[in-house]
């Protein structure tokens, strides 16, 4: 063979191992693509069935507590809704068929449970013991799978191992294997489904749908860009050409937008007022107690002219505190109004605000005439759940899934665990409108 036919020879065969060799780069890199696509797959689909269950958990709660037909009806509703979609997250996860069988049959029944009371609500039939003890072995069973469904996804993380690669993981929690089978009766329930009315806002009376016009603004005039940089000046505590124009902005209100350093604020076009403040920082210990925060944050809203409010719940993290303040009215019936809501944020090192965010009392403080309820505490507290002692009582304004709001009286209980909750009794109708339970702990008290 001649030398030059070598030379060729060899030059092929290096071209076609290079060209080999990148198509067999080119199928791993897609096959990595693809098991990384797989596992966040996973991941999520175990994450939604946490949080699914957890909320069942919750829920199921709430069933035992409720008292009255509508609220019966909303709660199992709910129930509903998480059933199916810790179903729906638990198809995407590789259980074995045992585990599936188990934990689905386990989930159908409290949906189809559910339905059954939501049906009894219709005839205005109170649940009988014997139901209200399903609801507690319920939510005590459901509590078992929310802590077996934990613990795998702690271990996945302590041992940073995928879900793909570690299905024994899924399926050698013994507490799955506890969960009951409860009377086959149960599944005959009727699965046909009308709607139910849906909780349209996050958490108590605090993220509900922004959908319409800002109440407290409206009719105020239009301000220009130099006058909304001065009320930012002004709540900064800096001169005017200290700020970047950044131009106009805001989700729910139109805003000029200013930024200084690592401060961002918005003011609304609209009657100048302060919408939206944020600054980043990182805080590296916490000196304040909530108390001292709870008095910085106070402090903080009156510096920007708001005079008469109410603190409710408050959640501490990485060194700061967000307090959740809602409007006062001044009126002799001294109602607390939930839907005029402000978000205040300070750091505990030294009390300074990190975040202010007006958004909701913007778009519903307004002008109320608030007349005398026509039930007394008395009266409303009736048709509180006799499983749940009142601790206390006051008047409160809540908004509805409809945007509008409505007078309650607002329950302070205890449980017979020595848990706490909320409930809301309309006070003209005496409906239970609303039900939340308090959760306490060392970062803050939030509601479920």
């Amino acid at each position: 063979m001649k030398k030059s036919t070598k030379v060729r020879l060899a030059s092929f065969s290096a071209a076609f191992l290079l060209v080999l060799g990148g198509l067999l780069l080119d199928a791993r890199l897609l096959l990595n693509s693809s098991k990384t696509e797989l596992e966040y797959t996973y991941r999520r689909a175990l994450n939604d069935l946490s949080d699914y269950v957890s909320g069942m958990r919750s829920t199921l709660k709430k069933a035992a507590y409720v008292n009255t037909p509508v609220l019966r009806g909303t709660v199992s509703a709910k129930l509903l809704e998480q059933s199916g979609g810790a179903k729906a997250a638990m198809a995407v996860l590789p259980f074995s068929q045992e585990k599936t069988d188990r934990i689905s049959r386990f989930l159908s029944q409290i949906g189809d449970y559910a339905m059954m009371l939501s049906r009894k609500s219709l005839t205005d039939a109170a649940a009988s013991e014997e139901e209200l003890q399903n609801l507690s072995s319920m939510e005590r069973y459901a509590g078992i799978l929310t802590d077996a469904l934990a613990e795998i996804q702690a271990r996945l993380s302590v041992e940073k191992a995928s879900v793909g690669k570690t299905e024994s993981l899924l399926n050698n929690v013994d507490e799955i294997d506890s969960l009951p089978s409860f009377d086959d009766s149960l599944d005959e329930v009727a699965k046909e489904f009308s709607e139910f009315p849906s909780l349209l806002y996050d958490g108590p009376f605090s993220d509900h749908i922004l959908r319409r016009e800002a109440l407290f603004l409206k009719g105020k005039a239009e301000i220009t860009a130099g006058e909304a940089a001065q009320k930012a000046a002004a709540f900064l505590h800096c001169k005017p050409d200290e700020l970047e124009a950044l131009g106009t902005g805001g989700s729910a209100i139109e805003a000029y937008v200013f930024s200084r350093g690592d401060s961002r604020i918005q003011v609304t076009r609209l009657g100048g007022e302060i919408a939206y403040f944020k600054k980043s920082a990182d805080v590296p210990e916490e000196k304040l107690s909530y108390e001292e925060a709870l008095q910085a944050a106070a402090a903080l809203l009156r510096e920007a002219g708001i005079s008469s409010f109410q603190e409710s719940y408050y959640v501490k993290n990485d060194n700061q505190c967000t307090i959740n303040f809602s409007y006062l009215s001044e009126e002799g019936l001294g109602v607390v109004c939930y839907p005029d809501l402000i978000k205040v944020t300070v750091e505990l090192g030294e009390g300074a605000m990190l975040e202010y965010d007006a958004t909701g009392y913007l778009m519903n403080h307004h002008s109320r005439e608030l007349v005398a309820p026509a039930l007394d505490a008395e009266t409303a507290k009736k048709n509180v759940s006799p499983l749940l002692t009142v601790e206390s009582s006051a008047l409160a304004l809540i908004p509805t899934p409809g945007l509008s709001e409505v007078l309650c009286w607002e329950f302070l209980c205890k449980d017979r665990d020595g848990g706490e909750a909320l409930v809301y009794i309309n006070a003209e109708s005496g409906l239970e409108e609303q039900l939340y339970l308090l959760q306490k702990d060392e970062h803050g008290v939030l509601t479920i």
